[in-house]
């Protein structure tokens, strides 16, 4: 009997054990959980109609519409000096002058020189008139016999060396006035007179000083017109053009806009920076504009005064190829579909709509990066004053019930 209960007890809990394990395994298997996915909310607007300008902002700095720096043509010292900085000059005045004592010295010994040139060319020439005379004379007596050949042929060849140093004589005049309107101009340089109306920028040396051929002695610029130079990128370069309408903002008039024009263009760039020059005009009458001021450029390429518009948010890539397409809501359930549009002028905050959809359309401007063609979606409508403000909505998240 002892032999028997020994092997029952062992199958017994064998059973029991397989029972347990078989239980245990299936208290291990769950039901799968349902999946349920809420459409995702998006910002959705409605195109309207806007004056839209294209146009590019860049950064210079004001220059003097021209100016020139003052220079003299003789070595000398600076006797007067009547201009300060920031003197108001107008063409033709005398804005700096030379001692001219050894100029006028050199006048007189010129008008000197003349007179004696003349007084020497009068006693010339009546010694032609002598010589001439007598060689008529003896052309006379020739004819009655009196006279000889030798004496006649003398009377000749004085009456041609007469002639001879007339015409020394007069050169020696030519020389002399020449010698004087020299000295003259020089007397008169030692007066320079300013070349262009402007304003003092800058006053070099002082009264005492030598001036020299070779230094600067003061700089005027003309400031009736400002200009600045800006650097365009290459993309911009052909929609850059000659009398194009241009902005500026200086931190001196915080609020205030200066308008002027595109006056020229570098015909090429810069192979290191990969710009272009261009050169912008604004009219400055009453001269608030000040060469070295800091400018915020803007030049507008491009204006429209009305034009269907919406946010460059809302514009994604088309699918069948390059260009541009937005996602509009159609349908109840609301549902999202790609539709292909025509853009025309891009401020960077707006763009005009060409062509694809009217101004009925409700088109997403905010998620549209998240979702895709035929989505279910829940639209939340901004006004178009509001969009670039309006944050997008708290996206709900897929939950695992």
């Amino acid at each position: 009997m002892k032999v028997l209960i020994a092997p029952t007890c062992t199958a017994i809990a064998m059973i029991i054990g397989w029972f347990v394990y078989e239980q245990s395994l299936s208290d291990t298997q769950t039901t799968p959980k349902t999946i349920i996915t809420q459409p995702i909310a998006v910002q959705v607007t409605r195109s309207t109609e806007k004056s839209l300008v294209k146009r590019i902002n860049l950064v210079g700095n004001l220059e003097a519409g021209s100016q020139v720096e003052i220079r003299t043509r003789y070595s000398g010292y600076i006797k007067s000096m009547p201009f300060n900085v920031g003197d108001q000059i107008k063409a033709g005045e005398v804005i700096l002058e030379l001692n001219d004592s050894e100029n006028q010295e050199l006048v007189s010994k010129s008008k000197a020189a003349l007179t004696v040139a003349k007084a020497q060319l009068k006693a010339q020439e009546t010694s032609e008139e002598l010589a001439q005379k007598a060689f008529q004379r003896l052309e006379l007596l020739q004819k009655s016999g009196v006279s000889t050949n030798q004496q006649l042929e003398e009377a000749v060849a004085n009456v041609t060396i007469a002639k001879a140093q007339t015409r020394l004589e007069n050169a020696r005049v030519e020389q002399a006035e020449s010698d004087l309107k020299q000295s003259s101009l020089r007397l008169q340089e030692n007066k320079i007179l300013a070349p262009i109306n402007g304003f003092l920028a800058e006053r070099l040396v002082d009264i005492g000083d030598l001036a020299k051929p070779d230094v600067a002695l003061m700089k005027i610029v003309n400031l009736d017109h400002v200009r600045t130079i800006v650097h365009i990128v290459e993309k911009d370069y052909e929609d850059v053009k000659k009398g194009q309408k241009a902005n500026i903002t200086v931190d001196t008039f915080p609020g205030k806009t200066f308008s002027g024009h595109v006056i020229r263009k570098a015909p090429v760039l810069d192979p290191e920076t990969r710009t272009a020059a261009v050169y912008i005009e604004f009219p400055n009458s009453d001269y608030s504009l000040k060469p070295g001021m800091h400018a915020r450029v803007q030049i507008v390429f491009e204006q429209r005064e009305k034009a269907n518009v919406l946010s460059v948010a809302s514009l994604t890539r088309r699918k069948d190829g390059p260009g541009s397409a937005v996602f509009v809501i159609v349908g109840d359930p609301p549902i999202t579909e790609r539709r292909n549009i025509e853009i025309g002028i891009n401020d960077g905050e707006l763009v005009e709509i060409l062509s694809g959809i009217n101004s009925k359309d409700l088109v997403i401007t905010l998620g549209n990066r998240l979702v895709d063609e035929g989505q279910k979606v829940t639209p939340i409508e901004v006004p178009m004053e509001e969009v670039l403000e309006t944050p997008l909505p708290p996206i709900p998240q897929k939950t695992n019930l």
